[in-house]
């Protein structure tokens, strides 16, 4: 059970990430529907009454980090949220 929680999860974190990469633009409203996405296995596992904090857990170690992979490598715009310049990301021209 745990394994296809995980996979759901990752399931979710990716359809999410690539929403919102090929529909950025409006923000406001697609990052809404992207965040929609991301849960929604949270809200399925609510809905059937199986939501515990460790099925939680499961679903987001599964989700956040191909997620997180998205933004960082293909929509690239995480680094820019944080207000860090691309030129302090690459680490291999720091002394």
């Amino acid at each position: 059970m745990r394994l296809l929680i995980l996979l759901a999860g990752v399931a979710a974190g990716t359809a999410s990430g690539f929403y919102f990469a090929n529909y950025y633009q409006p923000v406001l409203l697609n990052g809404t529907i992207h965040a929609a996405i991301f849960g929604s296995g949270l809200v399925a596992l609510l809905i059937a009454h199986r939501l515990t904090v460790r099925m939680a857990t499961w679903y987001i170690a599964g989700a956040l980090p191909v997620h997180l992979l998205i933004h960082f490598v293909v929509i690239r715009d995480l680094a820019q949220l944080m207000g860090v310049s691309h030129n302090l990301l690459n680490f291999a021209s720091l002394p």
